[in-house]
């Protein structure tokens, strides 16, 4: 993927919900696991911190490997966007 670390913006999961989200949510306008942290000020993954769902879910999303999307500008004003 991309050699630029995720920051939380939440561009990938608020323009496409990915595909463990569909076949654990069914379709949904917006992920139900996508949330905002107030503390951190970016966007984290529930799935992902779900020790039930982690592994797979961190596997299958590439968690670490880099932005899935390295040139779209939220990565330089990451906001909540609800």
């Amino acid at each position: 993927m991309s050699y630029l670390p995720c920051v939380g913006c939440g561009w990938c999961c608020l323009t496409d919900q990915c595909m463990d989200s569909m076949r654990y949510h069914g379709y949904q306008r917006r992920c139900p696991d996508l949330h905002w942290d107030k503390n951190q000020q970016r966007y984290t993954c529930l799935a992902m911190l779900d020790p039930n769902r982690a592994d797979e879910m961190c596997f299958n999303q590439h968690t670490g490997k880099g932005c899935c999307a390295p040139l779209n500008p939220w990565r330089h004003d990451v906001k909540n966007r609800d």
